[in-house]
């Protein structure tokens, strides 16, 4: 898939998500890099361009149900079609902030907006055939778990909780989806990228990581490129390989009313 594939990659002004975006320019791909604004687009495409990569960029909120159905019109204006999607972006809150949609920062931006972007771009660019889209998830995962009952968190906020069940979400998004696509069309995957030191993770877990920027974006450009997985759908991938993810992540019944939570939250039903 080096031939000219158009990727969009959400997240990719700076750590995991600009290395990604900048090693599938270098494969041959046309790569579309998604900020929350024009001036961190801006000076993340020139980064590409100096490694002599071809992007364009496209800015919109993931803390705006709003601007997402937005972003999601402009890139369907701008691309008749969509070869793979990265839902990279993420965010790691110490504190709990609502966001204009009166919702958790980390819930939306993690898990809420992506599920929306994806089944807003299923209806136009992104409907195949053989396009491919990757859930970037995380290890922390396995420390999540689904709180049904207050998945704003309100009754309770921890910073960690509240990322891992966004992670959690990410993969049970993807097994969902999955199901519910042609695999002969659409394919969707997810997978632990490595630790590396990351704007989030230094913010956030206060901590370094122990790969590089490169290690950390192998898995998401193996994915969206190699002809290896073509046909792959619904699996959970970490250094280039499947694994298998925590039990949790498993749970069929969690999966589905996460679907329908979903829909309901950001107003796709």
């Amino acid at each position: 898939m080096t031939d000219g594939r158009i990727v969009l990659v959400t997240g990719a002004t700076d750590g995991i998500g600009l290395q990604t975006a900048v090693d599938l320019a270098r494969t041959g791909a046309r790569v579309v890099v998604h900020g929350r604004t024009s001036e961190k687009v801006d000076k993340a495409l020139g980064v590409i361009e100096e490694a002599g990569g071809r992007a364009e960029g496209v800015a919109f909120d993931l803390g705006s149900l709003a601007s997402v159905r937005q972003g999601a019109e402009e890139l369907a204006r701008r691309f008749p079609r969509l070869d793979v999607l990265v839902n990279n972006a993420g965010v790691f809150m110490n504190d709990r902030v609502l966001t204009e949609d009166g919702l958790e920062t980390t819930f939306q931006v993690n898990h809420l907006a992506p599920f929306l972007l994806t089944n807003l771009l299923l209806r136009g660019p992104l409907a195949g055939p053989r396009a491919r889209i990757l859930n970037v998830s995380s290890i922390a995962h396995s420390r999540g778990r689904m709180h049904f009952e207050d998945l704003q968190l309100a009754r309770g906020f921890n910073g960690y909780a509240a990322y891992a069940q966004s992670k959690l979400a990410n993969i049970l998004f993807t097994f969902e989806l999955a199901e519910r696509l042609p695999a002969e069309q659409v394919t969707a995957n997810c997978l632990h990228p490595g630790v590396v030191s990351t704007k989030l993770l230094i913010d956030g877990f206060g901590m370094g990581g122990s790969d590089t920027a490169e290690e950390a974006a192998a898995t998401s450009v193996f994915l969206a490129t190699s002809p290896e997985v073509e046909g792959v759908t619904g699996r959970y991938f970490a250094r280039q390989r499947e694994v298998n993810p925590a039990p949790q992540a498993l749970d069929v019944a969690a999966r589905k009313r996460l679907w329908e939570l979903s829909e309901q939250l950001s107003g796709l039903s």
